[in-house]
């Protein structure tokens, strides 16, 4: 009837509360409206991510702050770890059961060869007591068909054969592929964060149960980074981000780790070196970056300098994984905080 008011869906607007919630913080932290931020504010006001909510509730706390970079740290470690972890269960299960059915298959051929083989002795033995010719004619009959019957068991098992090995093959690589997306930051193609944490517990634990092992850790903070996003576009600053995971790729081993620590910060740990082979290679990593030649893409024009400041820290025995991250982040505040485009180590007198 018209000029009548539709009555409000009470479930409807519970539903659309967390989405209302979302654009508006957006609007009031200015982050970029993109899908990876309206999905972590969503999640976080739908309550459907317990650590993220607990992480992110400080952000949003009056007085606190949220800005891309810390989203973008968020979002890789409350959700989008989550997503790839459930896809490497997925894959690992899909795998699992392409496995069992062929096996299967094979147990299935077992039985059947069995029948054969009982089917030749049954007409062996019926050979060998002088049969009349009738018999003799049954009996070759009887093993031809039976023959015949394993021949086409043995075709189409092989057939089943080669299709479940593909199938295998392929959801081998499907699942090779999904646990390195879910070990790599997939912008700059370094470990992400978790794997980072991973591998930095891992180094202490070796550290700790062989006395003579050691490591070193280097954070590394691009200069500025703000500052080239704002002038030159965010397609720019991914720009420059892939530039440096390339570079530290290229400077780490096998033993080492080069990660995305969240946002324009990365991380080394650099196993089996003192701080002196740390130190090193940090001022290598800056002296690169500084002489590299940036063109903007789209327009070709050759933009400032990108610099980058790092921290370095070797571990001491007996400390936890945060307490070396806090040690190197401080002499990575201490290269900002002097100049920037330098590296900084922790004092002697913190390095056992």
């Amino acid at each position: 009837m018209q000029g009548q008011m539709q009555q409000a869906d009470p479930d409807l607007d519970r539903a659309l509360a967390p989405a209302h919630r979302a654009w508006e913080a957006l609007r009031q932290y200015a982050l970029p409206p993109s899908p990876r931020n309206y999905e972590l504010l969503h999640t976080f006001f739908a309550g459907a991510n317990p650590p993220l909510s607990e992480r992110l509730a400080a952000c949003l706390a009056p007085g606190g702050t949220l800005t891309e970079e810390q989203a973008s740290a968020l979002y890789d470690a409350c959700i989008a770890g989550t997503a790839t972890e459930a896809s490497v269960l997925d894959g690992a299960g899909r795998l699992a059961e392409a496995a069992g059915t062929l096996a299967e298959r094979v147990a299935g051929s077992r039985k059947a060869l069995a029948g054969y083989g009982d089917a030749l002795t049954h007409w062996s033995g019926r050979l060998n007591a002088r049969p009349t010719a009738d018999e003799l004619m049954t009996a070759l009959v009887a093993l031809i068909g039976e023959t015949e019957q394993a021949q086409t068991r043995n075709h189409l098992l092989e057939e089943q054969l080669s299709v479940s090995a593909a199938h295998i093959a392929k959801l081998h690589k499907d699942l090779v592929e999904t646990q390195r997306a879910a070990a790599t930051d997939a912008l700059t193609g370094l470990a992400n964060r978790k794997t980072f944490d991973g591998f930095l517990r891992d180094s202490i634990a070796r550290t700790r149960s062989d006395s003579g092992s050691t490591f070193s850790l280097l954070m590394l903070d691009i200069d500025h980074f703000k500052g080239l996003n704002d002038r030159h576009g965010h397609r720019f600053g991914d720009q420059v981000l892939r530039l440096v995971g390339r570079l530290l790729s290229a400077k780490t081993t096998d033993r080492d780790l080069a990660a995305r620590y969240g946002g324009e910060e990365f991380a080394i740990v650099l196993g089996e070196a003192g701080i002196g082979a740390g130190v090193a290679l940090a001022q290598e990593i800056c002296g690169r970056l500084r002489g590299q030649r940036l063109v903007k893409r789209g327009t070709g024009d050759v933009v400032a300098q990108v610099t980058i400041s790092a921290g370095v820290a070797q571990y001491r025995p007996g400390e936890a994984a945060r307490d070396v991250i806090e040690r190197a982040d401080r002499a990575l505040y201490e290269a900002k905080r002097t100049g920037r485009d330098r590296v900084c180590p922790t004092p002697r007198a913190a390095v056992a």
